[in-house]
C-alpha cells in the first residue's frame, strides 16, 4: 500500500538550519527571496556541484576504460617520464641482426623508446598481415618490410621499451593511384601530382582519416603503446603548384581547421585504448605564425594532439633562418631558438586555461650530405641539440636517422644509470648561449608589444586620475 502521509516541514531555526548543509540553506532563503544574493549564491553552488558530478563521471569513466585496456593488454610498459627514443624504419625492424644491435643500444645507455614504422610515405604497410579490406584491395599489405613485428613489440615489452606506432597519413600514393575518388584533384579536373609526380590522398575525406585510424587500431592490438602522425599535412609545394590544387568536401574548413579536426578525430574513435596520440610537424611551424601553407598552425595542433613533435634539423633550415648564416653548423642554436618559440607559445595558451600537449623535437642524428657543406653530423653536434632541449626547458627527445644507424653517435648518448656520456667525459662542454628575443617569433613579440602598451596605457590612465584627484583633494584643505 502506497503511503500518503505528509512530508514533515524543516524545522524552523539556526540550528535546524546548522544541518541542512551550504546549499540547503542557500535553498531555504533563495526560496524565502528569489532576488536574494542567497538565491545567485545557491545557483552558483549549484553549478559547482554538477561541474563536480560531470568531473567525477568523467574520472570513473577512464579508470573503467584504463581497467578495460589492462585487462584486454596486461600491463604494459608505462609511457617514460622523459621520452628517449630512436626512430625505426621498417626494414630496420624487420631485421634480426639490426634489431639486436639497436636493442643493445636501448640495454646499455638512456634510451627508452623506438619509433616504429608502421606505415610508410609510398603506402606499404610494414607489417606481414591486416584484417583492412582496404589496404588489401590496393595492395599494402604485398611489400611487408616484416614478418614477426608483432613478435618484435613482445620483445620491446619484456625490455621495458616503449614502442611508438608511426603511420604517415596523406603523403600515400598509392591509395591515391588506385582510388582517384580520394585523392587530391587537378583544377583541370584530374588527379593532383606534386613535383616529384605523386600524387597525394586528399586531406579533408572522412574515408581516409578511417583508413588511417583503422591502422593505428591494428598497431594499438599488436601491443603498441602510442600513435604517432607524420606527414599530417598537406603538400609542401611551391604556391604556383599549390594553386592547382582542388579539394572536393573541403567547404569552408581551412587546412589548419581540417589538420586540427583530424587530430581530435583520431583521438576520439582510439579512446578506449587509453593510449596518447601525437604529430610530427615541421620545425618552422614553432615560429611562424600562419599555417606554413600545409595546415600546421603551433597553436591549434599543440591544443589538439598528445604532443608534437617538431623536426627541427638544423639542416633544414634556410640560411638566415633566427639570424643564422649556416644553420647546419649551429646545432644548438637552432634547436634552442625553435624550442623556446614552442614553449613561450605553448605556455601562452597554458595560462590561458587551454589543455596542451608536451613538446618533444626530432633531433638531427645524420649527415645532410646534399648541403655539401663539408659538415659530418657526430656526437658533439648530436649531443649539443641534446642540451639545447634541456636548456629550452623541455625533457624528451627523438633520434632521426633515415637508415636506422646510430653506432656514430652512441658517445653523445649517456648510460642507462643517467651518468655522463663517453662525450661529456672526454671534456666536451655545452654551448651556452641566451636566445635574443628579437629573434623569436612574431607571434611572441607581437604580444609581448601588446602587453607593453597595455601597461603603458593602465599607467598614463592611473596618472591622468592622480593629477584629477590631487587639485580637488587640495582644495578641500583649510587654509593655513
Amino acid at each position: 500500500m502506497r503511503r500518503t502521509t505528509t512530508p514533515a516541514l524543516p524545522a524552523r531555526g539556526p540550528a535546524a538550519r546548522a544541518g541542512l548543509g551550504l546549499l540547503g540553506v542557500l535553498a531555504l532563503a533563495a526560496c524565502q527571496n528569489p532576488d536574494s544574493r542567497a538565491t545567485q549564491a545557491f545557483a552558483a553552488g549549484a553549478e559547482q556541484l554538477d561541474s563536480a558530478a560531470v568531473a567525477q563521471q568523467a574520472a570513473r569513466a577512464h579508470a573503467d576504460s584504463l581497467a578495460r585496456a589492462r585487462a584486454r593488454f596486461g600491463e604494459r610498459v608505462p609511457r617514460p617520464d622523459s621520452l628517449r627514443a630512436l626512430y625505426v624504419n621498417g626494414w630496420a625492424a624487420g631485421s634480426r641482426s639490426r634489431m639486436r644491435a639497436l636493442l643493445d643500444i636501448a640495454e646499455q645507455t638512456e634510451i627508452n623508446a623506438f619509433v616504429v614504422d608502421l606505415k610508410e610515405s609510398d603506402t606499404f604497410l610494414t607489417y606481414d598481415s591486416t584484417g583492412i579490406a582496404l589496404a588489401r584491395e590496393i595492395g599494402a599489405d604485398q611489400r611487408p618490410a616484416s614478418q614477426w613485428l608483432p613478435a618484435l613489440v613482445d620483445t620491446l615489452q619484456a625490455r621495458g621499451i616503449y614502442p611508438i606506432a608511426r603511420i604517415v597519413v596523406f603523403k600515400d600514393r598509392m591509395l591515391a593511384e588506385k582510388k582517384p575518388e580520394l585523392a587530391i584533384r587537378h583544377v583541370d579536373g584530374g588527379v593532383w601530382k606534386d613535383q616529384k609526380g605523386k600524387p597525394w590522398v586528399n586531406p579533408y575525406h572522412r574515408a581516409v582519416w578511417d583508413y588511417n585510424v583503422a591502422i593505428a587500431t591494428e598497431a594499438l592490438e599488436m601491443g603498441f603503446r602510442e600513435v604517432q602522425w607524420d606527414y599530417v599535412r598537406f603538400p609542401d609545394v611551391v604556391p604556383s603548384l599549390r594553386r592547382t590544387m582542388s579539394f572536393p568536401g573541403a567547404g569552408e574548413k581551412s587546412r589548419a581547421d581540417n589538420i586540427r579536426d583530424f587530430i581530435l578525430y583520431s583521438k576520439e574513435q582510439l579512446r578506449e585504448y587509453q593510449v596518447p596520440v601525437t604529430a610530427d610537424v615541421f620545425g618552422l611551424v614553432t615560429h611562424l605564425e600562419n599555417d606554413v601553407g600545409i595546415g600546421q598552425n603551433w597553436e591549434q595542433v599543440i591544443t589538439a594532439a598528445d604532443a608534437v613533435l617538431p623536426m627541427v634539423y638544423p639542416s633544414h633550415y634556410y640560411a638566415g633562418q633566427y639570424g643564422i648564416r649556416q644553420p647546419n653548423a649551429h646545432p644548438y642554436e637552432m634547436v634552442r631558438i625553435s624550442m623556446q618559440d614552442a614553449v613561450e607559445r605553448t605556455e601562452h595558451l597554458r595560462r590561458q586555461g587551454q589543455t596542451v600537449g608536451e613538446i618533444i623535437p626530432w633531433l638531427q642524428a645524420f649527415t645532410a650530405d646534399y648541403l655539401n657543406d663539408g659538415i659530418t653530423y657526430g656526437p658533439a653536434h648530436l649531443r649539443q641539440q641534446i642540451q639545447a632541449t634541456y636548456d629550452a626547458g623541455l625533457k624528451s627527445w627523438v633520434l632521426w636517422n633515415p637508415g636506422s644507424r646510430y653506432d656514430v653517435y652512441l658517445p653523445a648518448l649517456r648510460p642507462a644509470d643517467g651518468s655522463p656520456s663517453p662525450l661529456e667525459k672526454s671534456g666536451w662542454k655545452p654551448l651556452r648561449w641566451e636566445v635574443p628575443r628579437g629573434r623569436l617569433s612574431q607571434v611572441i613579440r607581437k604580444r609581448e608589444a601588446a602587453e607593453r602598451a597595455a601597461r603603458l596605457a593602465a599607467a598614463s590612465a592611473e596618472r591622468a586620475r592622480d593629477s584629477v584627484a590631487t587639485p580637488a583633494a587640495a582644495a578641500g584643505q583649510p587654509r593655513r
